[in-house]
This record gives structure tokens, C-alpha cells and sequence, in this order.
């Protein structure tokens, strides 16, 4: 099975161009362009810039092939008129709606630049008006986000996230949705994703077993599931892991108050399962436990109750130091990553899961860029040999 594959492209040079989102069927434009790297490259760097105006910082490491810039002179509280922006930008608003594409391209690029060698945040809103334009939508969603933080949240914001989120492709919809739900007067339409917390019943079942989950806004999500594609894997691959019967679920709330619940409902479900040691039960060998996103931080938040794990498998997990586990009640971290996750950008999550004192416990495989989704795919642990790491 395949797996969509996207490079770093240093954002210099991918905004000398314009990505449009390739229509079923037809050949791209240009062969020696890789639309996809191009947009993904774009969103990474708005999203960086994103993350400076707010007072975050990206990423605390150097990663090698894609460099960015030092974003921090450009936090501000202070919200712009668009017109303003649009005017750092070379154009008005009138224009920017009606200028050929490479115009805009010429104009962007030397805002690129200047975001690079004198940051400020007057272009950074221009960066994010310009972009907000691009007929990619990963881009567009990347933009729409940042310019909600720079001039304010308006219609065509509106309507670029909402449409987005619902879009077939899993990294415009997932990044749609994050930033959705950093939204106050939008965050409704993120939470019709959001399930009704789930109710544990008992059932009697072996107890050495593989348990895998989603993350948020993901409950619905066929891929962890019986049947679903990393799930019919994870079985063919690694048949001596004995994947459990059935998938934990919970509500894919983006809240922390959500997931200490959900965090409950995990303990109370491996009980019930038959996933959990009993009194008697001298010789039990705790559950491995797969998840993706925010799905990792409710297994930690699990721990914390008590809930052991032998292997947990986290795939693309938002690294906040808050959400850290209970070392002690596990015994091996599998973190599987991309480089430069845009999901875990737009989150102000860190890249890299790290723990001096347990650092032995942690084994770290990150491979590809971007794709926050990548890493339940069954071709991507096919290609990165993932199965025999376990």
C-alpha cells in the first residue's frame, strides 16, 4: 500500500510558486514540481510564523533541511486592519482578489524574505493575506489560521476553515479542525466531531493483548477499528501481539477536562476488557496500547490512575510536558513521528518526546514530513519497517 510522500522545501524558494490542488484525473501542470511538498513546505512556515506572532516557538531544535526563521520578534497582541496588511503586502484588498497569480507570487516571495532577515509582524500579516488566496487548501487553512491571530476572525476565515474541514484529504480536514478548535466563536463545528462518551461493559477476554485508539475529532475513524486498515495490519503483521477484538473509543474532545475523563474511561474499559490485573492475577502481563494524536495523551493521563502498559505506541503524539505519563507504570515508548507535524505546529506541541531520567524507555523513529496522519498507515510502517521494531 502506498503512502503520500512530501519533502521539505526550504520556503524561500516554495513561494516562488503557487500549489494548486491537483484534480482528479489530470497530470500535473509541472512534472519537476511537487505540488503536495510545495504546499506542505508553505503551511509549515505559516504555521511557524503562526506560532511566533502568539509567543511560541515552533520548534526548539535545528531540523536539518529545512530551516526556519527566528520568529520570535514577531509576538504581538496587537490586531491589524486588513487593509494594512494588504498593504504591506504591495496590493489592496480589491487587488489581492483580482491579481493574476504571479503577481502575487513576486509579492509574497519578497515578504517571505523579509519575514526571514527583519521579521515583524506587519509581514507576517501581509504573508498571511497573501496566502490566504492560494487555491491549495492546506495552504489556505495554514494562512486562514494565522490571519485570525494577526487581523481578526471574518468570513472568508470562516468560510476557508469550514469548508476545509470538510475536506477529503485527512491533513486539510484534521489541520481545519485544530485550528477550528482554537476558535472560540467557531469551536461548535469542531465539536459535532466529538462523540458521546462511550459506556464500558464487562466482557471477559485473554489479557495479554494489543489495544490501538484514535485521536481527536477521530472517534468515527474506521482506520483503528476491526476491519480498519492499520488494525487488519497491525493483525497480519504482528500476530504475536494478539490484537484485541475491539478498539478503545472515546469522545475526541479537544479539552483537557475531556481527556482526564476519557482518561477514566480507559481505566475502567481495560477492567472490563479483561486488560487489567485481578488480585489473583500474579503473573499478568500488562496490555501494549497504540495511539494516535491526543489519543497518547489520554493513555498518560491513564497512567496517572494507575493503568500500566507494557509497549506504548504513540503515533504522531503532541509532546507537551504536562501530558508527560507515569514512567513507572510503563515499560517501552514507541514514539512514531514526522518531522515538522503540521497538526502538532498549528498545536504549539513539541516535535520531540524527551525525558532525561527515563530517556532509556524512549525509542524515537521519525520519518517523512508534515503528514500529522501519516503515521497510522499501514504503507508507512510498511516502508519504514516499523512492524519489526515492535
Amino acid at each position: 500500500m502506498s503512502v503520500r510522500q512530501l519533502a521539505p522545501i526550504d520556503p524561500r524558494d516554495a513561494f516562488t510558486v503557487t500549489p494548486k490542488k491537483r484534480k482528479k484525473g489530470r497530470p500535473r501542470v509541472a512534472a519537476s514540481i511537487d505540488t503536495a511538498s510545495v504546499a506542505a513546505s508553505q503551511a509549515a512556515l505559516l504555521l511557524a510564523v503562526r506560532a511566533g506572532v502568539m509567543g511560541h516557538r515552533p520548534t526548539t531544535e535545528r531540523i536539518r533541511g529545512f530551516k526556519l526563521p527566528d520568529v520570535r520578534a514577531l509576538h504581538s497582541e496587537r490586531r491589524m486592519k486588513v487593509a494594512d496588511a494588504c498593504h504591506h503586502l504591495g496590493v489592496s484588498q480589491q487587488e489581492l482578489q483580482q491579481e493574476a497569480t504571479p503577481a502575487i507570487e513576486s509579492e509574497m516571495s519578497r515578504v517571505v524574505r523579509e519575514v526571514y532577515e527583519n521579521p515583524s509582524v506587519e509581514a507576517a500579516a501581509a504573508l498571511f493575506e497573501g496566502a490566504l488566496t492560494s487555491p491549495h487548501p492546506l495552504v489556505a487553512v495554514a494562512a486562514a489560521a494565522g490571519a485570525r491571530e494577526t487581523t481578526r476572525l471574518r468570513p472568508k476565515i470562516r468560510r476557508t476553515l469550514e469548508d476545509s474541514a470538510r475536506s477529503r484529504d485527512p491533513l486539510v480536514s484534521r489541520l481545519a479542525l485544530a485550528a477550528i478548535s482554537h476558535i472560540g466563536p467557531m469551536e461548535d463545528i469542531a465539536d459535532r466531531k466529538v462523540v458521546r462518551r462511550p459506556v464500558s461493559r464487562r466482557r471477559r477476554r485473554r489479557s495479554e493483548t494489543a489495544v490501538i485508539t484514535h485521536g481527536t475529532f477521530a472517534a468515527n475513524g474506521k482506520w483503528y477499528r476491526p476491519g480498519g486498515d492499520f488494525y487488519e495490519a497491525l493483525k497480519k503483521n504482528r500476530p504475536d501481539l494478539h490484537v484485541h477484538d475491539r478498539s478503545f473509543r472515546w469522545t475526541g474532545a479537544y479539552s483537557d477536562r475531556a481527556r482526564q475523563a476519557d482518561a477514566k474511561l480507559l481505566q475502567q474499559w481495560l477492567t472490563d476488557q479483561g486488560l487489567s490485573p485481578k488480585r489473583d492475577q500474579s503473573t499478568f502481563s500488562p496490555p501494549d496500547f497504540f495511539a494516535h494524536s491526543h489519543g497518547g495523551t489520554v493513555a498518560h493521563l491513564a497512567t496517572r490512575r494507575g493503568v500500566e502498559f507494557e509497549q506504548l505506541v504513540l503515533m504522531g503524539w503532541p509532546v507537551h510536558k504536562k501530558w508527560y505519563p507515569d514512567f513507572n507504570k510503563v515499560k517501552r515508548i514507541i514514539d512514531v513521528r514526522v518531522k515538522l507535524d503540521l497538526v502538532i505546529l498549528l498545536d504549539f506541541g513539541r516535535q520531540r518526546f524527551r525525558s532525561r531520567k527515563f530517556k532509556d524507555k524512549i525509542k524515537t523513529y521519525r520519518n517523512g514530513w508534515f503528514d500529522h496522519s501519516a503515521t497510522h498507515e499501514p504503507g508507512y510502517w510498511d516502508e519504514h519497517g516499523l512492524w519489526d521494531v515492535l
